[in-house]
């Protein structure tokens, strides 16, 4: 490879999530054609030098179909290789996206059509036209120092994150900084990071061991199979570069929430009882109407408030207390944070004290708070440490799942929390969004689509368990 990074890891087995990602095919394919992540060799295989059978050849522009949208590249190029005695089809596309506050330019390379590896231009791009792309273990998490990176990233030249691009939401996190034209070492990095996902996590590596996830009883023990498969699927979902979460079908909102910290606490509080979509982009068209957000403005002139949230169409349901509690957020902001609602969680807290501090806000309580936890580490790279603290949201959506599934005995708001720290001790928290993404898309409040959810192999599917749950 052009960056002298050769391939000496096996490439393991991928999970069951992942080969039921629900990344759709390209452009015209149908929803009913879903791609299913490639195959791999077992463990005890091992990658010889990647052998290019075909290619690269340039293809032009084309269209990847994301799980909240699709996406345009202007540019792509195709090629077949060969790794460990088994062929790939893997297209690597260059496009631009809104990300880190400005538009960048933006890579994907596949790897028979599942989402391998993403690249990010750098502040330095126009002069180094390279891109970077945060490294992961194999449980999905940020790799943070060089003691982490596994052997398979050996090779490949590893910068700070966090250096590379100064904007809200960079991740403290390592990256690997590969030139743009360089479509081998993406090649080689995405067959990487396939084989980070389980073949480290199988055998003796600099990774620091990761503890089995304990099933321990209460009543009864937990259903093994259906807290893995929610683990799994959740991974899948997490989005490969920090600050490209599509909140909403609003480009412009996107970008005000992952560049504003206090418009992201608004969208926190603006999420009840309305449309995810709609909550997240009220902050956006709240800012239209009022001219700004700024908390001494919005606490000097609570009736604009009101008068910005009322105004036609309605920005949301609550109309009449909805209002105090943004202005309660821009008062406990300047109060307690210099005006500064970043500040909230820029002091690297832990997950039960950052959602405490949630928590003390008008409209969040302890449903939102949980959610916003997960959100700022998950998809907004904020540094938050024990996330062995962190805990499900109470949420309409979870709790089906969780008693359908058979997780949860009865709907009760302590003991769905215990479930989920006794499922999952490692970061409780992130059980929520899989049940969540599941309860919303399939597990619906009537009748499930149980044969199209990504649980129906493991999911008992009692139903009737789940009647009695009302809330939002």
């Amino acid at each position: 490879m052009r960056r002298g990074a050769v391939l000496l890891t096996p490439l393991g087995g991928l999970r069951r999530g992942e080969q039921l990602t629900w990344y759709d095919g390209l452009g015209e394919e149908t929803r009913s054609q879903k791609r299913v992540v490639p195959s791999v060799p077992s463990d005890e295989q091992q990658f010889g030098d990647m052998v290019i059978l075909d290619g690269p050849h340039e293809i032009g522009s084309f269209t990847f179909r994301w799980p909240t949208g699709t996406e345009d590249f202007d540019c792509g190029w195709d090629l077949t290789v060969e790794a460990a005695g088994r062929r790939y089809r893997v297209r690597h596309g260059l496009g631009a996206r809104q990300v880190y506050g400005t538009r960048r330019r933006h890579s994907v390379t596949l790897v028979d059509d599942w989402a391998a590896a993403e690249g990010v231009a750098p502040d330095d791009y126009e002069t180094s036209g390279c891109l970077i792309s945060p490294l992961k273990d194999h449980a999905g998490r940020l790799i943070r120092s060089g003691e982490q990176v596994p052997a398979s990233y050996d090779g490949f030249p590893l910068v700070s994150h966090a250096e590379q691009i100064v904007a809200p939401y960079s991740r403290d996190a390592l990256a690997v900084r590969l030139h743009r034209d360089d479509i081998t070492s993406w090649v080689g990095y995405a067959l990487a990071r396939l084989s980070v996902r389980r073949a480290d996590a199988a055998r003796p590596s600099q990774v620091p061991a990761i503890p089995p996830r304990p099933i321990e009883p209460r009543t009864s023990a937990l259903p093994a199979a259906v807290v893995h498969a929610l683990l799994d699927y959740g991974q899948a979902q997490a989005p490969a570069v920090v600050g490209q979460v599509t909140f909403t079908p609003h480009p412009e909102a996107n970008a005000l929430i992952m560049d504003n910290p206090f418009a992201f606490l608004l969208a926190v509080i603006f999420d009840q009882g309305i449309p995810a979509e709609r909550a997240w982009r009220a902050p956006y068209d709240l800012m239209r109407r009022l001219g700004h957000l700024d908390p001494a403005r919005m606490l000097a002139d609570p009736e604009g408030v009101r008068t910005a949230v009322a105004q036609p169409p309605v920005l949301h349901r609550y109309r009449e207390k909805l209002p105090g509690w943004l202005v309660a957020a821009a008062r406990i902001v300047l109060h307690d944070y210099a005006g500064d609602a970043a500040r909230i969680w820029n002091d690297h807290p832990t997950a039960r004290q950052l959602q405490q501090r949630l928590d003390r806000f008008p409209g969040i309580g302890q449903k939102k708070a949980a959610m916003a936890v997960e959100i700022l580490d998950r998809d907004l790279g904020v540094s938050i440490r024990e996330l062995d603290g962190s805990d499900i949201a109470y949420d309409v959506h979870v709790r089906r799942v969780f008693l359908r599934t058979g997780l949860a005995e009865y709907d009760d708001l302590d003991h769905m929390i215990d479930v989920a720290r006794r499922a999952y001790p490692e970061r409780p928290g992130a059980i929520d969004m899989p049940a969540w993404l599941i309860g919303r898309q399939w597990c619906h409040a009537g009748l499930p689509d149980c044969p199209a959810c990504v649980l129906r192999d493991v999911c008992p599917k009692d139903i009737d368990r789940a009647n009695a749950v009302r809330g939002a």
